[in-house]
């Protein structure tokens, strides 16, 4: 095996690691972003940037970031092309992290929805969750 062929198989190799190895990383700041906004978890923090801790805003940032790359990457990126249902779950997405985020009303709405229980945000989660899906499959 020459060098040339040699160096192009591993180059080949590499593009399909990071072909696979993007997307594991985006679900995963992606499932613990919203995680965190929806009361999940309690903190992330980052030791090797001097101790920072996540906030809520950063939480939902970094989430729509994330989502929005995901679906540009997506083989479907026309949002015309999903179904109606699948319409309805991608544009929950924002809607949910970035009004829970920014709009009192919805906040408010999401955390009154189960009293003292928490069925509000756990259902906030699933809706982000379940949109995700349907951007990156």
């Amino acid at each position: 095996m020459t060098s040339n062929s040699y160096s192009s198989m591993t180059g080949a190799i590499s593009e399909y690691a990071n072909l696979r190895t993007l997307p594991a990383i985006f679900s995963v700041v992606f499932v613990a972003t919203s995680l965190y906004q929806f009361g999940g978890i309690t903190e992330i923090t980052l030791t090797w940037f001097s101790n920072y801790s996540l906030t809520t805003e950063h939480a939902a940032l970094a989430g729509i970031a994330v989502y929005a790359a995901a679906f540009m990457s997506s083989e479907t990126k026309r949002f015309e092309s999903y179904e109606t249902w699948e319409q309805i779950a991608l544009g929950a997405v924002p809607v949910v992290t970035l009004g829970y985020q920014y709009v009192s009303e919805i906040s408010t709405f999401i955390n009154d929805l189960g009293g003292t229980s928490p069925i509000g945000a756990q259902a906030a989660f699933v809706v982000t969750l379940f949109g995700w899906f349907v951007a990156v499959r």
